[in-house]
């Protein structure tokens, strides 16, 4: 099978909602944190088909099937996983290599940029913690009142003010000059002879994809004088400022939980919030809110709630912000912050329950960005009028969903008091959306093989749910201990992927598996349920077990 860069995939995933994936096929209906619906692969009367939106797979209790976006398109359509990549990646607007697959050069290099920035931020946040070079920014840290716990949390650190630190340490390490440019991390010298570090003597905070690792960095100066206050990494083959939201891999739960988000700007507006207990937040990293950043919230929550400064900067940020969000079904609102007040200060000053209580009660997208108009345009002028209902017209035509453009479109009409029926002839011509047309469903081969046994399943879907024990199983399990050959192979992928460093994510590890029936044992084994206060029990109980059971086997094959 060709390879497709692992970053091109993530960018997919990322892309693409599972739920509204399989909702053209299937009429899912939310039970708790997932959906159901009928299984489209088997006949059923009672729902056992399964869809997790969170970590983007589907299961059915039925029939045993499961995967992620690149599987179901798989078994919905009869394709290939290339055919589907290709289906996915037209569908998300995501361009595909020339080639069908890197080379293993190419596949090297990318692992490179993820190792570069991994070194990256264990010592700029060894620095911070343990070194006297550190001790300034840990005083900064302290008169920004961050606790040590947030520092650990976050994984701050401080790039030092060498020029050529960074690469030093990266050398010894096999890192060349060379990679650390690609990863964002150094720049070549002017005079065409060497490179030297991109962050110096600032505060760095580490940027991580859903995937947990590290990719980009944002730094911000120590220095009064030192320009610009904020540097971030560029854009590089693994990071696309567009498309990653900061702090999304650690709140993501909690977005979850609420059914919202509050949207910040800034790092310390993020990390100021989540030690003031306010945990359901992200914050765009150096950029503008985009499409991309609104698809990906959807995954997680129905409501986003922007909180941007107070000042004129930030109101011109949040009308961006509401640019995109227009086009989506989210409940999208704006909280507008006294001007002397960014997102920190605010929580610092007034505390987190009055912040909350102004997110409560935010005024619609919509009514933010027609105040902002009209402070711009005399609406009471047929001028002014004309000028906003233009600014209007592509954001109204924005919407897939045509009761939520109608509504949108009777409102906009009322509140600035236009003809209703000539502003809808206006946005006839932008609105050309073509329905993706649908292929038949065929019926996936049946599963021949008895199922694994249970406690096999179970252990395999705790380290798949709770990646946190895989270290400590290492120690005292082999994978041989199990005795099915199908969840040796899991237990297997699951050490590798730790053993390289790389991050337990599920969607990412059924795409690498090249096996059916591996592809749906393991949306099977990440489909069991779990106490989340009995886990450590839980998985205690597992080894001791399969200690017991290899114990047995001994004796009896000594006998």
């Amino acid at each position: 099978m060709p390879r497709i860069p692992e970053d091109i995939l993530q960018r997919i995933r990322d892309a693409t909602d599972i739920v509204d994936l399989i909702s053209e096929h299937v009429q899912l209906v939310k039970k708790g944190r997932n959906y159901s619906g009928l299984c489209p692969f088997h006949d059923e009367k009672t729902p056992s088909f399964s869809v997790d939106p969170e970590r983007q797979f589907y299961h059915c209790f039925g029939c045993g099937v499961g995967g992620n976006v690149f599987k179901f398109i798989q078994e919905i359509d009869r394709v290939t996983f290339v055919e589907a990549v290709k289906f996915l990646a037209d569908r998300a607007g995501v361009a595909l290599p020339e080639r069908s697959g890197p080379s293993r050069e190419e596949t090297e290099a990318a692992d490179n940029l993820y190792r570069a920035n991994d070194l990256a931020q264990k010592y700029f946040h060894h620095l911070l913690l343990n070194d006297d070079v550190g001790a300034s920014a840990r005083t900064y840290l302290q008169t920004r009142r961050l606790s040590g716990e947030t520092i650990e949390r976050f994984g701050l650190g401080y790039a030092p003010p060498e020029w050529d630190a960074l690469l030093k340490v990266a050398g010894r390490r096999g890192l060349s000059p060379q990679i650390l440019e690609r990863a964002g991390l150094a720049l070549p010298r002017s005079t065409g002879s060497g490179h030297y570090d991109r962050f110096r003597d600032r505060i760095a905070f580490p940027i991580a994809n859903l995937s947990d690792r590290t990719i980009a960095f944002g730094a911000r100066a120590l220095q009064p004088d030192q320009e610009p206050k904020y540097l971030n990494s560029p854009e590089t083959p693994i990071y696309h400022k567009g498309r990653v939201l900061y702090g999304l891999a650690d709140t993501r739960n909690a977005i979850r939980r609420q059914d919202a988000a509050l949207v910040v700007e800034g790092y310390m507006d993020l990390i100021s919030l989540a030690q003031a207990d306010i945990q359901h937040v992200v914050a765009t990293s150096g950029t503008a809110l985009t499409e991309d950043h609104c698809r990906l919230l959807a995954r997680y929550a129905r409501q986003v709630v922007l909180l941007f400064d107070g000042d004129a900067a930030g109101s011109t940020a949040a009308m961006r912000a509401c640019e995109a969000l227009l086009g989506t079904g989210l409940d999208a609102r704006v909280v507008s912050l006294p001007s002397e007040h960014d997102p920190d200060t605010f929580v610092q000053t007034h505390g987190s329950d009055a912040l909350l209580k102004r997110a409560e009660n935010a005024q619609s997208v919509l009514d933010f960005y027609l105040k902002q108009l009209a402070k711009q345009h005399d609406l009471s002028s047929v001028e002014g009028k004309a000028r906003a209902v233009e600014r209007l017209k592509p954001l109204l035509a924005k919407p897939r969903d045509a009761v939520r453009r109608d509504l949108l479109l009777r409102e906009v009409a009322e509140r600035l008091s236009v003809d209703e029926q000539s502003l809808r002839h206006d946005l006839q011509a932008s609105i050309r959306r073509p329905q993706q047309p649908r292929k038949a469903v065929a019926e996936p081969s049946p599963i021949a093989t008895p199922a694994p046994p249970r406690h096999e399943l179970e252990l395999i879907g705790l380290l798949l749910n709770f990646p946190q024990f895989i270290p400590q199983t290492i120690q005292g399990f082999a994978p041989d201990s199990l005795s099915d050959s199908r969840t040796q192979a899991l237990c297997r992928t699951l050490f590798d992927h730790h053993a390289h460093g790389k991050a337990i994510d599920l969607g990412m590890i059924i795409s690498e598996l090249e096996d059916d029936a591996l592809t749906r044992l393991a949306a099977q084994c990440a489909a069991q349920g779990f106490d989340e206060e009995q886990v450590e029990r839980q998985w205690r109980d597992y080894l001791l077990y399969f200690r017991k059971n290899a114990l047995q086997k001994r004796i009896d094959n000594a006998r």
